[in-house]
C-alpha cells in the first residue's frame, strides 16, 4: 500500500515540474490597428495607404497685405501710381480760399417767391476762413483714392438705372455720405492733409462768392445758363467740370451738374446771429446742397436745401470738398 501512495506522489510531482516549465502564451498587437493579431481583419497586415497622385492647387490670388484701415488705395484699372500722384497733387492745386466773412444765409430778396419755407428765416452767419475746391470730385479722383468706377456705385445702388456721364472728368455721383466720409479718410491718409466736406453755411457763402458776393440767385449769375448744368441744357447728363462761368470766387458748377453732399445734419433755421454753424447735433437727414443736371431753375439757386439719408445713392448727387 505505502508503494502505491508513494508512486503516485511521484507523479504528481512530475506533472507540476511539467506544466510549470512550459512558456508563457504571447499575445501580439498588430501595429496598424492595435487588436490583438487574431481579431485584426488584416492579421496584422494592413494594406499601404495610396499615395497621392495629383498635385495640390497652387494660389492664384496674392494674399492681403494690408487691414482693412490700409493706407494705399486699391489699385485703378490702367491709373499708375504716378497717375494717381498727379491727381492728388491737382486737387491741392485747385483749392480756393474763402476769406471769412459774414452773410445772410436762407432766404434773402433776391430768391424771390422760388424761396421755400425751410430756407427761412434768413439769419446772419459770420464764417472764419477755409479752402474749398473750384471742381466737384471727379470720377478719376474718386477712383485713384477709392478703386471704384461710376459703372461700380451705379450698381451699388441700382444696376438698371442708366449712367448719367462717365469719364475721368466727370463728376462723380451714386455715392453715399457715408461713402463720401470713407473716401475723406482715406484721401487724408494718403495726403496727410485734412479734406472735409463743407459745412451748410460755408457751402452757401461759396456758392453766393464769399466776401465777393455781388447777391446773385443763382452761383455766379442770374442767368442760369451760364453757370448751370440743369434740366433745360443738360441733355439730362452730367458734364465734366469747370465748363460753365465759375462764380466770383473762380468756384464752377455750384449750380447744377449734380447736388453737394454737406457735413450738417440737416434742421430747421433759426433767427438767431451765428459763428462758425455746423447744424443739429443728431439727425437723420444729411444736408445736400446746389441742383443738379435734372433740376428746374428754381432748384439751382443758392439757398435752395435739400436733404438724404445717410445711406442714400443717387444720379445726380456727389460732392464737393473743403479744407
Amino acid at each position: 500500500m505505502k508503494k502505491y501512495l508513494v508512486l503516485l506522489l511521484m507523479m504528481v510531482l512530475v506533472a507540476s515540474t511539467t506544466t510549470m516549465a512550459l512558456p508563457p502564451v504571447k499575445v501580439t498587437k498588430c501595429a496598424t490597428c492595435g487588436l490583438p493579431i487574431g481579431r485584426c481583419q488584416y492579421k496584422g497586415k494592413h494594406p499601404k495607404p495610396k499615395k497621392e497622385t495629383s498635385k495640390p492647387k497652387k494660389e492664384t490670388s496674392k494674399p492681403n497685405r494690408g487691414s482693412g484701415n490700409q493706407s494705399t488705395p486699391t489699385r485703378s484699372a490702367g491709373m499708375t501710381q504716378a497717375q494717381r500722384d498727379q491727381v492728388l497733387r491737382d486737387l491741392e492745386a485747385n483749392m480756393v480760399r474763402v476769406e471769412g466773412g459774414t452773410l445772410m444765409m436762407g432766404a434773402t430778396s433776391e430768391q424771390g417767391s422760388d424761396a421755400f419755407s425751410n430756407e427761412k428765416p434768413s439769419h446772419q452767419v459770420t464764417l472764419s476762413g477755409f479752402y474749398m475746391c473750384k471742381y466737384e470730385v471727379t470720377q478719376e479722383l474718386w477712383q485713384a483714392v477709392m478703386g471704384t468706377t461710376v459703372r461700380q456705385q451705379r450698381d451699388k445702388a441700382n444696376p438698371s438705372w442708366p449712367l448719367r456721364g462717365e469719364g475721368a472728368n466727370y463728376p462723380m455721383y451714386c455715392i453715399s455720405w457715408e461713402e463720401c466720409q470713407t473716401f475723406i479718410g482715406k484721401l487724408n491718409r494718403l495726403t496727410g492733409k485734412q479734406y472735409r466736406l463743407p459745412t451748410e453755411a460755408e457751402w452757401e457763402y461759396a456758392a453766393r462768392g464769399g466776401n465777393k458776393s455781388r447777391g446773385y440767385k443763382y452761383a455766379g449769375s442770374n442767368t442760369l445758363g451760364d453757370v448751370a448744368w440743369y434740366e433745360s441744357n443738360s441733355g439730362s447728363t452730367t458734364h465734366p467740370v469747370g465748363q460753365k462761368l465759375p462764380n466770383d470766387l473762380g468756384l464752377y458748377d455750384m449750380s447744377g451738374n449734380v447736388g453737394e453732399w454737406c457735413q450738417d445734419w440737416f434742421g430747421d433755421y433759426g433767427s438767431g446771429s451765428q459763428t462758425n454753424p455746423t447744424g443739429p447735433s443728431t439727425g437723420s437727414l444729411r444736408v445736400s446742397r446746389g441742383g443738379s443736371w435734372g433740376s428746374i431753375a428754381g432748384f439751382c439757386r443758392v439757398s435752395i436745401r435739400d436733404r438724404y439719408a445717410p445711406v442714400s445713392r443717387l444720379s445726380y448727387l456727389g460732392l464737393r470738398l473743403a479744407l
